[in-house]
């Protein structure tokens, strides 16, 4: 579970309910790098705007985030590259929306930021909805009224070491907001600016006519097609590739395409007897041991037995949880095996009525230490005082809340009493709370001061339990995954190119997973999950296409060999290179011009319902197409076909070419296209065409990111 760290003004209390610090993410230094002029050793570059730090910086930021949201320590291979991956695109818009904000008159200064920031936090009663992410996050870690307290003193815990984590989360929280209220600005600016002439608008009101089909949809790959065999010149090649060389074959990141030949690791039948006889041969022992202690002191561990003490929904392990509270204490947990992951057995060795939480109020008094030198005491003058405190309050000269006004340093009064849940607090100190009546006073030594509880009330009591449970994973033997390198590097030393790597493991059945436009910061491979290892391979200076790597071995689950089958740097692609792609792509499309023409022959001599018969299409009546909507708006009809069916005679089946399939139509009825009044619903819907959907957003905001001088050299600096 994910757990906050100590924070200052609540970092003695916290570092108690917590009992762990949150990890932090720790980046490789890249400060060490040698600098020279060359943009080798630059990371990113924007406009020529070195950014290195920037991206490092809220890449740390949103990871914070990240492990704050999804309550983790730690993240996946493939979550961290999708950080890198949103933290790019987030770098990215940020610069360019800012440039054009700037040439608006629009630049956003640090005033405005800190009064966005403000308004952020004072929203907290009714918070927006990235601060409410934030809150709901940290709630479920420290409670409502911590996480309350911490948000409203956030910026106090800029320079605590203790709350790195925290205050990242909250700063990359910030960038999002402000990235979005950028965005909508410039959006609604880009939107308001545009012009629809009443003449453009009449001349769309004229064009939008509707027409009542029937309408069938044929899919050129059937069988019945399979004779048709398309052909395409060398000179259609070129013409394709001189249109649309700037746009269609244009890269703005660059990519490869990767094969990767697949050799899972997976334990053999002689490997999972010898892990059962383990466990067993383990279990035997353990039913033997004089104590839990004595067990793990023989197995090389310390000795030491949790004493947690687990309510029934506390056990995650399906079934475990009914397990262990249907058996009697002392009782042995059989070996058992979870998914053919893992073996386990235990023992049940405790149960006691506790309740879940305890309501305590708090007063909290930090001493000085290394990493807190502000603190206003000294250890033993926090000692002696916690002594004097516990004195007057237990004998009724003083209450804990009349004093608490006294030691709240900066934080509310409200921020000191709380409901302290069992899970998450150190045992230590709730087995206290507990044998501490209600009113009375404990004091606790914390690592950097003293608290002072006194216990005001405790939940229902409730039955809980202390076990103990091993684990055994279910893994390949040495034996089998040196047979399975062993044999991965047969395959590798036996090919030099990928054609060669593709037919091989085609004889031997090695399966094969796909990457087509794999990016230089890419965590997959198509569905093959942890292949930084590969990627960072396949982007080296010195590997080009027809590639061939070494062995890897993706973290024990599988080796893999890859082949590069195709390079694509960033920028305009060469002819050569795309020319293979091209011709599928034409003779896809002239495949369907043929079957149209078939299809046409056949509707000729039979009608629609003998086509449809023929090839089991059903055909849909009464559908309503519109000249100017959309694919959704139009049945799945795509534009290249709606252009021809309004050019066809009413009552005279005919097929037509689409993108990817043909259409059988028969056009029923048209109508003329009818004015509104005022002419609104024609602007509104240009309006809408043009820019005022997200797509077309994402598509202006695509154009100003391709127009901008980029530099990308991650994979250097990010290679695992």
């Amino acid at each position: 579970m994910a757990a906050i760290g100590a924070i200052r003004k609540h970092g003695v209390l916290l570092l108690v309910i917590i009992g762990l610090a949150l990890l932090a993410f720790i980046l490789g230094d890249l400060s060490n790098v040698t600098r020279t002029f060359s943009n080798k050793y630059v990371m990113a570059k924007i406009d020529g705007k070195k950014m290195d730090q920037t991206y490092s910086k809220q890449y740390e930021e949103n990871t914070a985030l990240m492990k704050l949201l999804q309550n983790k320590n730690s993240l996946e291979d493939n979550e961290t590259y999708q950080i890198h991956d949103m933290t790019w695109q987030q770098m990215l818009q940020e610069q360019v929306l800012d440039k054009q904000l700037e040439k608006l008159g629009m630049a956003y200064n640090n005033q405005m930021i800190e009064d966005f920031k403000e308004n952020m936090l004072a929203s907290l009663q009714q918070p927006n909805q990235f601060i409410a992410q934030f809150a709901n996050a940290l709630a479920q870690q420290v409670g409502p009224e911590n996480a309350m307290a911490i948000i409203s003193n956030i910026e106090a815990y800029a320079n605590n070491d203790q709350a790195k984590d925290i205050y990242n989360a909250y700063q990359a929280l910030v960038r999002f907001a402000i990235s979005a209220e950028k965005s909508q600005q410039y959006f609604a600016l880009a939107q308001n600016s545009v012009y629809f002439s009443d003449p453009l608008a009449k001349q769309l009101a004229k064009d939008n006519k509707m027409a009542m089909v029937s309408l069938m949809t044929i899919n050129p790959e059937l069988s019945a097609f399979q004779s048709l065999k398309p052909e395409v010149s060398e000179k259609e090649i070129k013409d394709f590739y001189n249109e649309h060389k700037k746009d269609v074959f244009t890269v703005q990141d660059k990519n490869r395409d990767i094969n990767v030949a697949v050799f899972p690791i997976n334990p053999t039948p002689a490997d999972l007897k010898a892990i059962e006889d383990s466990v067993r041969k383990d279990f035997a022992a353990f039913t033997q041991a004089s104590s839990i202690a004595e067990y793990n002191i023989s197995k090389g561990n310390a000795g030491a037995v949790d004493s947690t003490y687990f309510k029934e929904s506390d056990i995650n392990l399906p079934e475990l949880d009914s397990l262990i509270f249907k058996s009697s204490v002392g009782s042995f947990i059989e070996p058992f095996t979870y998914e053919n992951v893992k073996w386990y057995f235990g023992k049940v060795f405790g149960v006691a009525n506790r309740p879940d939480s305890v309501l305590v109020a708090t007063i909290e008094l930090p001493f000085k230490t290394a990493s807190y030198k502000e603190a206003p005491y000294s250890k033993k003058e926090a000692r002696l005082l916690a002594d004097s405190l516990r004195q007057v309050i237990t004998s009724g000269q003083t209450s804990i809340f009349a004093e608490q006004p006294n030691y709240l340093y900066g934080r509310e009064q409200g921020d000191t009493t709380f409901w302290l849940p069992e899970r998450g607090t150190m045992p230590e100190l709730y087995n206290s709370l507990l044998t501490t009546p209600n009113g009375g006073i404990y004091v606790y030594k914390a690592p950097n001061g003293y608290i002072v509880f006194q216990v005001l009330d405790r939940t229902q009591l409730i039955e809980k339990r202390q076990f103990v449970l091993y684990d055994y994973d279910i893994t390949a033997s040495d034996a089998t995954v040196s047979a399975l390198r062993s044999q991965a590097n047969q395959f590798a030393a036996g090919v030099s190119n990928n054609e060669e790597l593709l037919a091989a493991a085609a004889k031997q059945g090695i399966q094969v997973v796909n990457g087509d436009h794999v990016t230089s910061m890419a965590a997959n491979i198509g569905q093959l999950p942890n292949c930084r290892d590969i990627v960072s391979w396949a982007f080296g200076d010195d590997v080009k296409k027809d590639a061939i790597s070494d062995v890897f071995n993706i973290n024990r689950m599988f080796f893999a060999v890859a082949s590069v089958a195709n390079v694509r740097e960033a920028g305009e692609q060469k002819y050569k290179d795309v020319k293979d792609e091209i011709k599928t792509m034409l003779e896809h499309q002239n495949k369907i011009d043929l079957v149209a023409e078939q299809l046409n022959k056949e509707l000729a001599s039979g009608g629609m319902q003998a086509v449809a018969q023929k090839y089991s299409v059903p055909v849909t009546d009464s559908v309503m197409l519109s000249f100017a909507g959309d694919y959704y708006m139009n049945r799945g009809v795509d534009s290249k076909a709606i252009g021809q069916i309004f050019n066809l005679s009413a009552n005279k089946p005919a097929a037509v070419a689409g993108n990817n399939v043909a259409y059988v139509v028969n056009v029923n009825e048209t109508r003329d296209g009818q004015a509104s009044q005022n002419l609104m619903m024609e602007k509104n819907y240009l309006q809408n065409a043009v820019l005022g959907r997200e797509r077309n957003e994402n598509t202006l905001l695509g154009y100003l990111i391709s127009q901008t001088k980029v530099l990308d050299n991650r994979v250097r600096f990010y290679q695992k």
